[in-house]
C-alpha cells in the first residue's frame, strides 16, 4: 500500500494553522507544536511525521528532515519517533534541527593581480574563496577585495565587475572589468566563444585516449539534488582534454582542459561521466581529507583586448595546495577518502524549491533565515568549471 497523499492546499493549511513555538540554542533551532484536532481527525488521512514537518518547513528538503528524525531529533510526547510515525490529534511534537555548520574564516589571502590596465584586471582567486557575495556571505569575497582596492585608490568601487566566475573551491583566473565599455566588449567576445579558457585538473585514473573531446549535453537532474547530469535534452557542451602527466601506477592524472562552452560544473560532470572524477569532488566523486573541494584550477585566459586590440594571454600557476598534492600523487601517493560531512549531505539533497511562498505567520527575516538553513551561501550562479 502506498503512502497517504496530501495536496499542496493541505500543506498550506498546516502552515497557516499550526502554532509553532520557536527558539534557538547554541547548536539547534527548536520547534515545538501541538497537532490540531482537525489535522488528525478519524476521517482524515493520517500524516507521516516527516511529511508533516516538511509541510511546516517547505524550504528544508524532506530528505534532510528524514535524516534528522532518524537521528532522534524529533520527539512526539517526549519519545523519539521514526519518520513514518502516523500523527494523532493533540500529539505534542518537538524538533531539534541542527544549525548549519559554521567555520570561523580568516580573511582571504591578499589579491594576486596577474594583469592590470585602466580598463581590465586579471586576478588569481585562491581555492575556498567566493567570487562574489551570495546568500549570507556578504564579505571576504574576491569582489569585496577588488572593491576595497579601488576605494583605497580613490576610485569608484562599483567599477569592479566580474566578467567570468568560478566556483568557490576552484582556483585560478578571474577577469575583472573596470570600465563599462570594456565589460561589454569582453562579454560579447565570450558569448561569441572568442575567449580561450583552459583549466588544470587532478583526476582519478587516466583517460583513454590521452587526448580527446567530451561532448555530452548537460542539464538539471530530475532528482532533488544540486548536481548536474548528462542528459539527452541538456545544453550542448564541449570540453577538450589532454593528459599532461600520469601518476606512478596510473591511479591519477593531471589534465589540461579547454572549455568551448561554459556550463555550470561542465568539467566536473564530464570528467565524472567518463569515469575520471576530479580529486576531492564531493558532488560528483569522493571527498578526501587533503582538499575541501575539487582539484580544479583555471590556468589560462587568452583574448583580444576590447579597447586596444592587443592580444592578451594570462596564465596562473597551480596554487601551492594543488602543486604539493600533485607532487605526492605523481610519486605514487594516494588521497585519503572521507565520509561526506553533514553539511555536504544536506547540500546534495537540496533541489530547487519550486513554488514556495513565505507563510503569512513568518516575518520576511524569519523566512530568509529558514531559506538560509538550506545551504551556507545559496546558489552562486556559476557558469564554469
Amino acid at each position: 500500500m502506498g503512502e497517504p497523499r496530501h495536496d499542496a492546499q493541505e500543506e498550506e493549511r498546516i502552515r497557516g494553522e499550526v502554532v509553532v513555538e520557536r527558539s534557538l540554542t547554541s547548536q539547534h533551532r527548536r520547534l515545538r507544536f501541538t497537532v490540531p484536532r482537525g489535522h488528525a481527525a478519524p476521517e482524515a488521512t493520517p500524516w507521516r511525521l516527516d511529511r508533516y514537518l516538511h509541510a511546516l518547513l517547505p524550504t528544508i528538503s524532506r530528505t534532510m528532515i528524514q535524516r534528522w528524525v532518524e537521528g532522534g531529533a524529533a520527539t512526539v510526547g517526549g519519545v523519539a519517533c521514526r519518520p513514518h510515525y502516523k500523527l494523532r490529534a493533540l500529539d505534542v511534537v518537538e524538533l531539534l534541527a541542527p544549525l548549519p555548520e559554521r567555520v570561523e574564516a580568516a580573511g582571504p589571502p591578499p589579491l594576486h593581480i596577474l594583469y592590470r590596465d585602466q580598463w581590465l584586471m586579471v586576478v588569481a582567486k585562491p581555492p575556498g574563496v567566493l567570487a562574489h557575495q551570495a546568500g549570507k556571505i556578504m564579505s571576504g569575497t574576491l569582489l569585496n577585495q577588488l572593491q576595497d582596492l579601488l576605494a583605497q585608490e580613490g576610485a569608484d568601487p562599483r567599477q569592479a565587475r566580474l566578467v567570468n566566475r568560478i566556483d568557490r573551491d576552484t582556483s585560478g583566473i578571474v577577469l575583472v572589468s573596470l570600465d563599462a565599455e570594456a565589460h561589454s566588449g569582453v562579454a560579447r567576445a565570450m558569448e561569441a566563444r572568442q575567449v580561450r579558457k583552459e583549466y588544470l585538473a587532478l583526476v582519478e585514473g587516466v583517460p583513454e585516449p590521452e587526448e580527446g573531446w567530451w561532448r555530452e549535453p548537460i542539464g538539471i537532474s530530475s532528482q532533488a539534488t544540486i548536481a548536474r547530469v548528462v542528459r539527452a535534452d541538456g545544453q550542448a557542451c564541449l570540453t577538450g582534454y589532454t593528459v599532461v602527466e600520469q601518476a606512478r601506477g596510473g591511479a591519477y592524472a593531471m589534465l589540461r582542459l579547454r572549455l568551448h562552452t561554459g556550463r555550470q560544473h561542465q568539467i566536473r560532470v564530464h570528467a565524472a561521466h567518463h569515469g575520471h572524477a576530479l580529486v576531492g569532488d564531493w558532488v560528483y566523486g569522493r571527498p578526501c581529507r587533503e582538499l575541501s573541494g575539487q582539484a580544479l584550477h583555471a590556468t589560462l585566459l587568452a583574448f583580444t583586448h576590447p579597447l586596444t586590440g592587443a592580444a592578451l594571454c594570462v596564465e596562473a600557476p597551480l596554487p601551492a595546495v594543488l602543486a604539493t598534492l600533485w607532487a605526492r600523487l605523481a610519486a605514487g601517493g594516494r588521497v585519503e577518502p572521507i565520509e561526506l560531512s553533514a553539511s555536504q549531505r544536506s547540500k546534495l539533497s537540496q533541489g530547487e524549491v519550486q513554488g514556495v511562498r513565505r507563510p503569512s505567520w513568518l516575518t520576511e527575516e524569519q523566512y530568509q533565515g529558514l531559506l538560509a538553513e538550506a545551504g551556507d551561501a545559496g546558489p552562486e550562479g556559476l557558469d564554469e568549471g
